[in-house]
């Protein structure tokens, strides 16, 4: 038996099979990014640039935004993220424990990524994501997921975060977190507690290429967060070095910068020197 289709629904069926090829390619852009250069990887950590599928030409080379920000430096600021796990009404309002304020990286995981996070910003092009993702297991043998993102906007350092120290039971969600970090395996169980120089950005005031990902946002003014840290004559101006700082955010530096020298992030007279200055200003 043959089936006569008239012209204008045979129109129909090709513009209906055009939306379904559309439909399924914009599902998978949003799922996982295209076009991912891996930067390094072993089986607990994973640092690529990501390039969204529809994309604009760019240029092949490096941006070279940050050259002024080292390993050390991109450790320190990782050290300063803060962020407060979401409470539950059984927990806040029945067991009256309201959750505080806890560091995102803690340990050694800045340490362990900053290194490479820092030569993937040195090779990103203008349009690509750092991505990140790093394995810990917790002492009763539970492994531990964080994962997120980072790229330059302007004159801030955007940092993402889908993940942190998740307990992930499955090989399956350790696997999906890998292969799509900026994508959160269920609901967000914290928020970005801003601190010095960082603001929580809506998302008009994100680039394009990552306003498809739920991950929170924590936007850091890099240059201003440094002019606080930095000796004279690293980046920073007499204006930044003699301004007042405060007591509690002096204690709080110091604190952070006999962490990068008990590490061996920086030198003997890297830390003497940088202690000297801190010092100063009380």
């Amino acid at each position: 038996m043959r089936i006569l289709v008239t012209r204008s629904e045979q129109t129909q069926i090709t513009f209906s099979l055009a939306a379904i090829v559309m439909a399924s390619l914009l599902s998978s852009c949003a799922s996982s990014p295209t076009f991912p250069r891996t930067v390094y990887e072993d089986p607990t950590i994973l640092v690529r640039l990501d390039s969204p599928l529809f994309q604009e030409e760019v240029s092949s080379s490096p941006a070279g935004h940050i050259p002024e920000l080292t390993a050390a430096d991109l450790a320190e600021l990782l050290r300063s993220v803060r962020i407060q796990p979401e409470s539950s009404f059984v927990s806040y309002w029945i067991m009256r424990n309201a959750p505080q304020p806890e560091l995102a990286f803690p340990n050694d995981d800045a340490a362990l990524l900053a290194p490479h996070l820092q030569r993937a910003l040195a090779k990103a092009r203008s349009n690509e994501t750092v991505v990140f993702f790093l394995l810990k297991t917790r002492a009763d043998g539970i492994p531990l997921v964080t994962t997120g993102g980072l790229l330059i906007h302007g004159d801030q350092l955007v940092v993402l975060l889908a993940h942190a120290g998740r307990p992930t039971t499955t090989q399956r969600k350790i696997e999906t977190a890998r292969g799509a970090p900026l994508h959160p395996l269920g609901e967000l169980d914290f928020h970005f507690v801003p601190g010095p120089h960082q603001t929580t950005p809506a998302k008009k005031d994100l680039p394009k290429s990552i306003t498809m990902t739920s991950a929170p946002a924590l936007s850091v003014n890099y240059r201003a967060w440094l002019a606080g840290l930095l000796p004279p004559g690293r980046g920073t101006t007499p204006s930044q070095t003699e301004q007042e700082i405060p007591a509690a955010m002096i204690e709080e530096k110091l604190r952070r910068l006999k962490t990068l020298h008990e590490q061996g992030l920086i030198t003997d007279d890297e830390y003497l020197q940088k202690r000297q200055d801190l010092l100063k200003h009380f």
